[in-house]
């Protein structure tokens, strides 16, 4: 007899869920503030981005703060995956998990001296990313700040 775990289908909205509701200290005691929920939404609507590049750019907030130094995701951003559904929950999960991948190659690159490459991909995607959802982001502003000391 094989054993075989649950589908990814039956836990992942559980597993977003709990991502978003424990990451870097943004944790609500039970549902996210009601008027956050609902600007983050109509700020979503108003650039008519898919589930999938909404999944790209949580994706990409979580990796930029977990590999910058000084990242840390937003408010705004830990609540994200808590926007989707049924689908749209998947294709959104689908993408996030596939950047966040990425992000963590980046993160545990083994520096290969000395051109010092890895370094350079952490700068270079730390400024990307900042540029992209930071405080004042061309894709999606507001889902990452980065506080230097």
């Amino acid at each position: 007899m094989i054993f075989r775990a649950p589908g990814i289908h039956s836990v992942l909205p559980f597993l977003i869920a709990a991502m978003s509701a424990t990451c870097c200290g943004a944790a609500w005691a039970a549902d996210p503030p009601k008027d956050l929920l609902a600007s983050t939404r109509a700020a979503i609507a108003a650039t008519n981005l898919t589930p999938y590049d909404i999944g790209s750019r949580y994706a990409q907030a979580l990796g930029a703060s977990e590999t910058c130094p000084g990242g840390t995701i937003t408010a705004k951003g830990s609540i994200l995956a808590l926007l989707y559904t049924g689908t749209n929950l998947e294709t959104f999960a689908a993408q996030q998990k596939k950047i966040y991948d990425a992000w963590m190659r980046v993160k545990h690159c083994v520096p290969d001296e000395p051109q010092n490459q890895c370094k350079l991909i952490i700068d270079e995607s730390c400024a990307a990313a900042l540029s992209e959802i930071g405080p004042s982001g061309t894709a999606l502003p507001g889902l990452l700040e980065i506080s230097r000391p």
